[in-house]
């Protein structure tokens, strides 16, 4: 795959509004993480949305990747500090790995979520870990995880929705590949 410019400006376009949209959800995530695990939960959802965004309207191995490189670049200012650069890269690994999975070939819906589904239940155990879970009632603990995965549910079908959006805009005209390719499926709301 070669980067063109195109390519470059459109994970940098997606990465800076997800940036954005991650200075106030840093701020919030830091404030209640540690006090109110039940109310930072729904919140993991929002770190999803540009690497889904991303992959569904480019396309391209390593979009999800770039465009969280420069989401956490621009998260810097906030609590995360530069661990934001960690964490969201952590997160455009991760759900980049189920279309590598898959040789780039597959883009429906269901592999979004499946592939956001297990990132969250990764990051919720670490979670549970992190933040005492444990040693909540048991139907907090359900909660909080139930939480998690509304939220992965949630934000995943928000990202494809702006993605077809954007999709439908022509802004990948160029971009991302030929869809009439029997092995590719395009994304269909």
């Amino acid at each position: 795959m070669t980067l063109t410019t195109r390519f470059l400006m459109a994970c940098a376009a997606i990465g800076a509004a997800t940036g954005v949209l991650l200075i106030p959800s840093n701020y919030a995530a830091f404030s209640v993480s540690a006090t109110m695990p039940l109310a930072y939960a729904p919140m993991v959802g929002l770190w999803i949305i540009g690497p889904v965004v991303a992959l569904a309207v480019l396309r391209r191995p390593g979009s999800a990747v770039l465009t969280m490189f420069i989401a956490g670049v621009i998260s810097i200012p906030t609590p995360a500090g530069p661990s934001a650069v960690v964490t969201c890269l952590m997160v455009g690994v991760a759900i980049e790995l189920g279309f590598l999975v898959t040789r780039y070939r597959i883009w429906r819906p269901w592999l979004f979520h499946l592939t956001a589904a297990v990132f969250v239940a990764a990051y919720a155990v670490s979670a549970y870990a992190a933040f005492n879970i444990s040693t909540m009632p048991l139907v907090v603990q359900a909660i909080f995880f139930a939480l998690m995965l509304a939220s992965e549910l949630a934000f995943t079908a928000l990202g494809l929705v702006v993605a077809r959006r954007l999709a439908e805009t022509g802004v990948a005209r160029g971009i991302a590949p030929a869809t009439a390719t029997r092995r590719t499926v395009v994304v269909e709301g």
